[in-house]
């Protein structure tokens, strides 16, 4: 499997406004230009991308750059341009469930932000984040830029089969009442089209509770859990359009 995105800077923040996980055949590997050349049209995405996850924020890295590091800090100059990443922390996680039923197939990554930012739950960016969407829908300048940083949320059309939410467990109504409204709204968007949503739940929520709260677990924001919500991913995969599955 390779990954690729397009990574954008403003405001010395750096976001990741589009990325696809390639499953390759057997003995390919592809560069982006030929990446690019599979979604070029309407038709080449409905024919090439077999479904779309749906996470939190990114965390990733060039090809060739240092994880460790801010990347504004390294010699990255190929921003705006799509290129291949690191598949890495929860990539990996797709990358195992996924490959016996995509292959040739491209899988859309989306974010609820794009701002790549490894602790991204701190609640001082969730109150600027919560902030920005009570103004997204007017006329009001939001702190980060609109079109970079969030999602066009009521126009949502995801592609492929299947969307998969993995946004993880920490979506709080009373506390973020916007980014809630913000989620839900990508939430139903995709019920309304019709699409397979899957997710994988906490048995002892069950399945009405987790979407009640929007809770859709991610392995990397769930330490405690990660092993057995790894496994309830890849379960979920076994069939393809893939199921949702509880985790104990």
């Amino acid at each position: 499997m390779q990954y690729f995105g397009t990574i954008e800077t403003k405001y010395e923040e750096v976001f990741l406004t589009e990325s696809y996980m390639y499953f390759n055949e057997e003995d390919e590997e592809i560069t982006p230009k030929q990446l690019k050349e599979k979604i070029k049209t309407a038709k080449d995405r409905k024919k090439n991308i077999i479904g779309t996850v749906f996470l939190y924020n990114p965390v990733v890295t060039p090809m060739g750059y240092d994880s460790n590091k801010y990347l504004l800090e390294q010699d990255f100059e190929d921003f705006d341009k799509l290129i291949e990443l690191k598949a890495e922390t929860y990539i990996t996680v797709f990358k195992q469930a996924m490959r016996a039923n995509c292959k040739g197939k491209i899988v859309e990554i989306k974010n609820l932000f794009n701002l790549i930012e490894q602790n991204i739950d701190a609640s001082t960016l969730l109150i600027k984040f919560n902030e920005d969407l009570e103004k997204y829908n007017s006329a009001q300048n939001t702190e980060f830029d609109r079109d970079i940083m969030y999602f066009d949320a009521p126009n949502f059309i995801p592609n492929g089969k299947f969307v998969f939410f993995c946004w993880g467990d920490k979506i709080k109504e009373k506390e973020f009442p916007y980014i809630n409204e913000y989620a839900k709204t990508v939430y139903e968007k995709a019920m309304q089209l019709g699409k397979k949503v899957v997710y994988v739940y906490k048995k002892e929520k069950t399945q009405d509770g987790a979407i009640e709260f929007l809770q859709f677990s991610n392995p990397m924001q769930n330490h405690k859990y990660k092993n057995s919500i790894s496994s309830a991913i890849k379960k979920a995969f076994e069939e393809f359009p893939p199921t949702c599955m509880p985790y104990e």
